[in-house]
C-alpha cells in the first residue's frame, strides 16, 4: 500500500487571527485532511462564515502513481447564523460536501469527514459569536486513489478534471424515471428521514426512490446525482452520464 503525502496548502498572507487547527491520519491509507479557521471581522450572526475546500488527487494505477496537479478551492459563504445550531450547522456542512462531490467519491470518507468538520465548528462557532467575528476555514485534502478494476486508464486519468472529486453525474433518463412515492410511517419506505439533509419525512411527503429502495428528499436527491450516480446509502448505481 502506497502512504499518503501531508496535505499540502497554500500559504495565506493575510492579517487574520488563527483560531484552531486539525490534522487527521489516513483514512485506511486514503486520505487524509488539515483544517485550519481564522477569524474575521464582521457582527453577530450576519457576520461571513467562508469554507475554502480544495485538494490534490494521487492515483495508484498498476503499481503506478500519477499525482494531479493541487485543484482549486471550491469556495462557500454562510453566515454565523448558519452555525448557530447544530441542526443548520450540520445541514450547511453537508451542503459544502455535496456540492463539492466530496460524497460522490467515497460515502464512509465523507461521513467520517462530515463528522470531524461539524466537531471542528462547534467550538469555534461560540468563540467568534461572543467576539463579534466571523471565520475562514480552510480545508486541503489529499486523497489516494486505487482504480477498480471496471476502470481503465482513460477513466482514472479523467477523474477530477471537472473541478470536483471525482464523482460521475447520472444520466438525465435515469434520474427521471426514479419512482416518486409518499411517505407513511410504517409503509414500504425504509428510512425515516433523507440522509442527504438530515431532515425527517414529514407524514405524507413525497419521497425519490432509488432502484436500491433508499429514498430522499426529491430535491435532496436530485442535487445529489448531479455529482454522483451512485446511491448515498449503498452504492448501488444508475446510469450514468457519460454512458452510451
Amino acid at each position: 500500500m502506497v502512504g499518503i503525502k501531508p496535505s499540502s496548502f497554500t500559504r495565506l498572507k493575510c492579517d487574520k487571527k488563527a483560531i484552531a487547527t486539525m490534522e487527521t491520519t489516513p483514512v485506511h491509507g486514503h486520505a487524509d485532511w488539515v483544517l485550519r479557521a481564522y477569524q474575521t471581522q464582521g457582527t453577530p450572526a450576519s457576520a461571513p462564515v467562508v469554507i475554502k475546500l480544495g485538494y490534490t488527487v494521487m492515483h495508484i494505477v498498476e503499481g503506478r502513481v500519477v499525482e494531479e496537479p493541487p485543484r482549486a478551492y471550491h469556495t462557500f459563504v454562510f453566515t454565523l447564523g448558519d452555525f448557530l445550531h447544530q441542526t443548520s450547522r450540520r445541514r450547511a456542512i453537508s451542503t459544502v460536501l455535496l456540492r463539492a462531490g466530496v460524497y460522490g467519491y467515497d460515502i464512509c470518507f465523507a461521513g467520517r469527514m462530515e463528522r470531524q468538520l461539524v466537531a471542528f465548528c462547534n467550538d469555534l462557532v461560540e468563540t467568534v459569536f461572543n467576539s463579534g467575528n466571523g471565520i475562514e476555514m480552510i480545508v486541503d485534502v489529499h486523497l489516494a486513489h486505487f482504480p477498480s478494476d471496471e476502470e481503465t486508464s482513460s477513466d482514472v486519468e479523467g477523474v477530477g478534471e471537472d473541478g470536483d472529486f471525482g464523482g460521475i453525474p447520472a444520466s438525465t433518463d435515469a434520474v427521471k424515471e426514479l419512482a416518486v412515492v409518499k411517505y407513511e410511517r410504517g409503509g414500504d419506505v425504509r428510512e425515516e428521514s433523507c440522509i442527504i439533509c438530515f431532515e425527517e419525512f414529514d407524514e405524507g411527503v413525497e419521497v425519490t426512490r432509488m432502484p436500491c429502495k433508499h429514498a430522499f428528499h426529491g430535491g435532496c436527491l436530485t442535487r445529489w446525482l448531479e455529482s454522483s450516480h451512485v446511491c448515498p446509502l449503498c452504492r448501488h448505481a444508475i446510469p450514468a452520464s457519460a454512458d452510451p
